[in-house]
């Protein structure tokens, strides 16, 4: 097989990456352009292409390494500048969203192009412009054409959803699908044809957005990476203000500070760290942790490092799931797990849930004085009453993304203290109920890795970096990387048995060990006999 030492581009047929091309056929594309034909093409794009209903406001060549400035980005959204990874085309667009609402898209077209097209959209409640150019630079030096976009608004909040529809449905489903329409229709204006596969890849709300589009535009990828989503919307935000009154403010009976947060995890770990076979301090299995922090309470004989009894019911009511007003499963409890002796939950430290306070004020009330600390379950169930748009993406039936053989990878972290992982679980078991499906029929088009030792998308204790974006990559072959390994499901049809991560070391770059993270619902067993660090002690079963 040829070795991928260069790309041919065309603009009269979709460029082939040469490792899937015979020598000969690689050889005979005499329609190959030159890369100041790819700087020329790129100057004068802007003026001369007429995409329908899309806007293109410049078009840029860009070198690699260059230090790109971004000052019309955002400034909360705290991206200056970047440096791009690979010769691009950049193209900064607008998509409208309705008579008065549009769609902000940047697209990077590189000149190492595969045919590929990525979409990538953004985090949290914000919509900050071209979100994530970790991703971008991520994808495009991968050879992908990629675009990136906003949730319709600019901000690191969702205060232009206060009385807004048009942002609210942005945010909800239309900024993914009409972004992706558009960047795939100027993809295949600038290099002369359609991209020959398509990608998503997304995490945290972008990886909610990855299984909406699933759900309600099915046509628009092939290929859907989607990482801990925040599915069920409306009951994490809601989980969120119940989880900052659990342990309340500095000054209450109930408040847990840093200290005893890690006295808890030393705890955790005692009673439940060999319930995967290794004390290795990564719980492999925290489904299966059912912890007692009554353990820890103060008497006669430990006065310090110790829990009052209104401290141990605070880290009950964590660890346990939250029922709503109806008697009703609300949101699924804070796995064991999280490592708060390296980091607290931002819900635990003493003030209201930012993430819930945002959605309830520009949102659910529309009031922008509402509190957190007024919280009841009564409110949550306003928020999934409402449910605008369907942001709370639990529709199980996929079979129309099924039908067109589109391929959901979907990994969750088991440390992440954002949102639960558990909560991808129940989504999992519920498209099974839904299309009357056993896991061994999900598998051919569905299939989740739950990542041991993973925060919220990516950092942890353990084997975390799956390739998720640029600076979670050990390696690009398949088998060592995510996204390629998604490619590889939709292009070949060879599906991933196991997501293999590795823990890099403190330069971010060199492995420290690696862990093959099983295919729900199998998890990970240690068997030997050597050290939990290696990756063949391990099982899934």
């Amino acid at each position: 097989m040829p070795q991928q030492t260069r790309r041919v581009l065309s603009w009269t047929g979709v460029l082939l990456p040469l490792y899937i091309l015979s020598g000969a056929q690689a050889q005979n594309l005499s329609t190959s352009v030159s890369h100041a034909q790819f700087v020329t093409r790129c100057g004068s794009f802007a003026s001369k292409a007429s995409i329908p209903g899309t806007t293109i406001y410049f078009s840029q060549y860009v070198a690699a390494g260059t230090n790109l400035s971004l000052a019309e980005n955002e400034p909360s959204c705290g991206i200056t500048h970047w440096t791009v990874p690979v010769d691009i085309c950049r193209l900064g667009m607008a998509v409208p969203s309705s008579n008065t609402s549009e769609i902000s898209v940047e697209a990077w077209l590189p000149f190492n192009y595969t045919g590929r097209f990525l979409a990538t959209t953004n985090r949290g409640l914000g919509g900050c412009k071209s979100i994530l150019y970790n991703e971008l630079d991520y994808a495009t030096s991968l050879g992908f054409a990629s675009v990136g976009m906003n949730t319709g608004y600019n901000s690191s909040t969702a205060a232009p959803m206060l009385n807004n529809e048009n942002a609210i449905a942005d945010y909800a489903y239309r900024s993914a699908h009409l972004g992706t329409v558009a960047g795939k229709e100027v993809t295949k204006v600038f290099y002369g044809a359609p991209s020959r596969k398509s990608y998503y890849l997304g995490c945290s709300s972008g990886g909610r957005q990855g299984f909406k589009e699933a759900q309600d535009f099915p046509e628009d990828f092939d290929g859907i990476l989607a990482g801990s989503p925040a599915l069920a919307l409306t009951r994490v935000v809601s989980w969120g203000a119940y989880l900052s009154q659990a342990v309340g403010s500095p000054d209450s009976d109930t408040f847990i500070t840093d200290d005893k947060w890690a006295l808890i995890q030393e705890e955790v770990l005692r009673q439940c760290d060999k319930i995967d076979g290794a004390a290795d301090g990564i719980l492999e299995n925290p489904d299966m942790c059912q912890f007692v922090p009554e353990v820890l309470l103060c008497d006669g004989a430990r006065t310090t490092r110790c829990l009052t009894p209104k401290q141990a019911e605070a880290v009950r009511n964590i660890f346990s799931p939250v029922y709503g007003v109806d008697g009703k499963l609300l949101y699924p409890r804070m796995q064991p797990g999280i490592n708060t002796k390296r980091v607290v939950p931002f819900y635990f430290n003493g003030l209201p849930s930012d993430l819930s306070e945002d959605w309830f004020r520009h949102v659910v009330y529309n009031d922008t004085t509402w509190d957190g600390r007024t919280f009841t379950l009564n409110d949550a169930a306003v928020a999934l009453a409402q449910n605008p748009f369907n942001v709370e993406t639990w529709n199980g039936n996929l079979s129309a993304f099924a039908a067109r053989n589109g391929k959901l990878l979907s990994y969750h972290g088991l440390q992440d203290y954002v949102i639960s992982p558990e909560i991808s679980q129940l989504y999992y078991s519920h498209v099974s109920r839904t299309m009357n499906l056993t896991p061994s029929k999900l598998d051919n088009f569905y299939r989740l890795f739950m990542i041991s030792g993973m925060d919220h998308c990516r950092d942890g204790d353990g084997a975390w970096a799956i390739g998720q974006d640029e600076s979670s990559k050990a390696r690009r072959r398949p088998n060592e990387n995510a996204l390629m390994a998604l490619v590889r499901w939709v292009e070949e049809g060879v599906a991933p048995e196991v997501l293999r991560g590795t823990k890099l070391g403190q330069d971010g770059v060199t492995p420290e060990f690696w862990r093959a993270h099983c295919k729900w619902p199998k998890k990970n067993r240690y068997v030997g006999p050597g050290a939990p660090t290696n990756e063949g002690s391990w099982v899934c079963v």
